[in-house]
C-alpha cells in the first residue's frame, strides 16, 4: 500500500516516472535491434549499402529529434481577429492604411473569394463556420484547423492577408506587418507576392486587355462620347490618351537574364521599367505594356508592342470610324496617333490646337500621378526581381482600375479624389522630409528621349518603310483638319491665367 502511494504522488498513471523511461529507452533499443537485424538478413546486402540504410535511418532520428526541439521552442501567436482589428479604426485611419474605403475593400475581398471559392480564400466567417461545422467534407479541414491553432497560431484569414498586401503596396514595412498580424516576418513578403500572383493578377478580378478594347466597338464609342463631352465637340474621335511612365528598379541581374543592364539606365538618373499605357477620360487604364527598359524611348517601346502592329493593319479601319488616340511629342505622328505641333508660336491655329490637345491627353498624366501617389511603393525603387517588379507594378494598376469603377459605381467622384489627394499628398511629403537621396515622386516619362538599341547605346534609327510613310502623312492631314475646325469655331487658348495665387493675363 505503501508503495502504491508513492508511486500515484509521483505520476497520473501510477507507476514510477524511472520505470517508464525505462520502459521507452528498452521500446527503442528492440526497435533499432530489429531495423538492424533486418538489414543483416537482407540478401546481397554489401557492406556500403549497409552503411548508408544505417546512415539514413540515424539521419532521420536526427531530424525527429530536432523538429521536436524546434516545436518546444516555437513561440505561440495568437491570430488577430480582423474584425477587432478594423473596428478600432477610423474612417480615416482605414482609408490612409489601405488606400481604399472600408466599403471598397469589403467589395475586393468579395469579389475575391468569388473567383478563387471560399476554401482558398478562407475568410474570417469561413474560419469560424469551419470549427463548427458538422459536414462531413470539412472534417479534413477542420482537422488541420485545430493542428494550425495549437502550433503556429491558426490559419491566417483573407482579409488579413489582403490587409498586407495592401500594406506593404502602400509602402508599409514587412517587419511592422509581421508584428502587427502576428506572423514570421519572411511569411508576410510570402503572403504579399502570392496575394498579388494568384488573386490581384487574376482577369476576372480585373482585366486590362487593349486587343479586346480596340475590338469592341459599343466600348470604343463610349470612350470616345467622353473625350467629346470633356473638350466640347472638339476631339470627336479620340479613344485613349497614352503616354510612357519610367518605374524606378534596383539594378537587374544576371539571375533576371539581362545580360546588359545598362539598357535600364534612364537618362532620369535611376534604373527603371517604361510602361506604356493607354487610359481613357475617366483615368481608367485600358492598355498598359510592362516589359520595356527603363532607356528605351517611349515610341520605339510602343513599337515593339501587339498593340501597335493591331492598329498599323488595321489603319483603314480605323481612319473610316475617325478613331486615334492622343499622346505627346515623344510619339511619332501617325493616323492613329495624333501629337502637338512643334515650336508652334503664341496665337497661331497650332498653338490653339496644342492648348486643347494638352487638356484631352492631361489624364494620362493625372492617371499616372495618381498610381504613383496612392502606392507608396513605387516612391522607392522596386527591390524584387525583374518579374516581381512587373507584378508589382500591374497589381497597381488593377487596383487603380477596380477603385475607378468603385468611384464611379458610387457617383462620388470629385469628393473622393479630393479627400484621397489631401491623404496621400501629406503622406507622401512627410517621406520625402525624411528620407534622403531619393528621387521626385511622381511621373517621369513621356519626354523627349535619347533612342538607344537593346544594349543601351545611341540608335541612329533607320529609313522608314513605305507603310510608316504613308501612316505619318494621314495623320498630318487629320491633325490638319482639327487645326482648321477649331480655328472656324473659333476656339482659342484663354488669355487668362486661371491659377488661383497667380491670376494674371498672359503676354
Amino acid at each position: 500500500m505503501t508503495i502504491r502511494g508513492r508511486a500515484s504522488s509521483s505520476s497520473p498513471s501510477g507507476r514510477p516516472s524511472s520505470v517508464r523511461s525505462r520502459k521507452r529507452q528498452m521500446l527503442k533499443c528492440a526497435l533499432s535491434a530489429t531495423f538492424l537485424e533486418q538489414l543483416l538478413h537482407m540478401e546481397e546486402l554489401d557492406e556500403d549499402e549497409l552503411n548508408q540504410a544505417i546512415l539514413g535511418f540515424v539521419k532521420k532520428r536526427k531530424v525527429s529529434a530536432m523538429r521536436k526541439d524546434a516545436a518546444a521552442k516555437r513561440r505561440f501567436r495568437q491570430r488577430k481577429s480582423w474584425s477587432v482589428f478594423q473596428s478600432n479604426l477610423t474612417d480615416r485611419q482605414f482609408r490612409k492604411m489601405f488606400r481604399m474605403s472600408r466599403e471598397c475593400f469589403q467589395l475586393l475581398c468579395n469579389r475575391i473569394e468569388e473567383n478563387v471559392g471560399d476554401a482558398q480564400f478562407k475568410s474570417e466567417k469561413y474560419l469560424k463556420n469551419l470549427k463548427i461545422s458538422s459536414n462531413p467534407r470539412d472534417k479534413k479541414a477542420a482537422k488541420m484547423m485545430k493542428c494550425h491553432d495549437s502550433s503556429t497560431g491558426g490559419f491566417i484569414s483573407g482579409e488579413v492577408k489582403l490587409a498586407i498586401t495592401l500594406r506593404i503596396l502602400a509602402g508599409g514595412s514587412y517587419l511592422d506587418l509581421a508584428l502587427l498580424y502576428e506572423t514570421s516576418s519572411s511569411h508576410a513578403y510570402k503572403i504579399f507576392h502570392d496575394v498579388i500572383k494568384e488573386w490581384i493578377l487574376d482577369d476576372r478580378l480585373v482585366k486590362i486587355n487593349g486587343i479586346d478594347y480596340v475590338n469592341d466597338e459599343e466600348r470604343l464609342k463610349e470612350v470616345a462620347l467622353k473625350f467629346a463631352r470633356r473638350s466640347r465637340g472638339l476631339f470627336n474621335g479620340c479613344i485613349g490618351a497614352i503616354d510612357g511612365w519610367l518605374v524606378k528598379i534596383q539594378r537587374p541581374t544576371l539571375a533576371d537574364g539581362v545580360r546588359h543592364p545598362g539598357s535600364f539606365y534612364s537618362r532620369k538618373g535611376f534604373y527603371g521599367l517604361n510602361v506604356v499605357a493607354i487610359v481613357d477620360r475617366d483615368k481608367r487604364v485600358l492598355y498598359r505594356v510592362i516589359q520595356s527598359r527603363g532607356a528605351e524611348h517611349d515610341s520605339t517601346a510602343f513599337k515593339h508592342t501587339a498593340l501597335y502592329k493591331w492598329l498599323t493593319e488595321n489603319c483603314k479601319w480605323l481612319l473610316e470610324k475617325g478613331y486615334y488616340f492622343v499622346g505627346d511629342s515623344a510619339y511619332s505622328l501617325k493616323s492613329f496617333i495624333l501629337t502637338p505641333y512643334d515650336n508652334a508660336y503664341h496665337g497661331t491655329p497650332q498653338d490653339n490646337y496644342n492648348f486643347f490637345h494638352s487638356a484631352s491627353r492631361i489624364c494620362v498624366e493625372c492617371t499616372f500621378g495618381e498610381i504613383d501617389l496612392r502606392w507608396g511603393i513605387l516612391w522607392r525603387p522596386l527591390k524584387f526581381n525583374l518579374e516581381h517588379n512587373i507584378n508589382v507594378i500591374d497589381a497597381c494598376m488593377r487596383l487603380h482600375n477596380f477603385i475607378v469603377d468603385y468611384r464611379e459605381e458610387h457617383r462620388d467622384i470629385s469628393a473622393m479624389e479630393e479627400l484621397e489627394r489631401n491623404l496621400f499628398t501629406d503622406e507622401c511629403r512627410r517621406f520625402l522630409a525624411t528620407e534622403t537621396n531619393v528621387a521626385d515622386v511622381g511621373v517621369s516619362g513621356g519626354e523627349e528621349d535619347v533612342r538607344r538599341d537593346q544594349h543601351g547605346n545611341v540608335s541612329r534609327g533607320g529609313r522608314p518603310n513605305l507603310t510608316e510613310t504613308t501612316l505619318t502623312r494621314l495623320g498630318k492631314e487629320i491633325r490638319d483638319k482639327l487645326c482648321a475646325k477649331f480655328q472656324n469655331a473659333n476656339r482659342q487658348r484663354p488669355t487668362q491665367n486661371w491659377f488661383r495665387q497667380n491670376n494674371r493675363f498672359l503676354d
